[in-house]
């Protein structure tokens, strides 16, 4: 039998700003970014660009701080609720909102999103 203590994030929180260095960042050594930036992008795209997808409103109930899925969404809804279970979660994506000091950069998805749009 496993004895290994398992993190419950809803109940011992979760490192937000760790969970988009891992996944998310946009660093050369990124193993990931096909798997969680490159490919999600690419289909949320192509679903919200065929115009089968859209209406006035969208929530949105993600893990993490995460908005590289909404870039495509934002042209397809009017408006958009972003759900989140951690303060910490929260926090992050206020600093983004707001372009406040330490705020996570997601240039690189919306430089991504400009190029499926075909407007970069």
């Amino acid at each position: 039998m496993d004895s290994t203590t398992h993190k419950l994030y809803h109940v011992h929180g979760m490192d937000s700003r760790g969970f988009l260095d891992t996944y998310f960042s946009n660093k050369e050594d990124m193993v990931f970014a096909e798997d969680s930036i490159k490919f999600p992008m690419a289909m949320f795209h192509y679903q919200f660009s065929s115009g089968r997808i859209e209406g006035t409103f969208l929530i949105d109930i993600s893990l993490g701080s995460a908005i590289h899925n909404l870039y495509s969404a934002s042209n397809s809804f009017k408006n958009i609720l972003i759900l989140k279970f951690q303060e910490k979660c929260i926090m992050e994506l206020n600093r983004w909102l707001h372009d406040r000091t330490g705020a996570y950069d997601w240039s690189h998805t919306s430089s991504a999103a400009a190029e499926l749009e075909g407007t970069r």
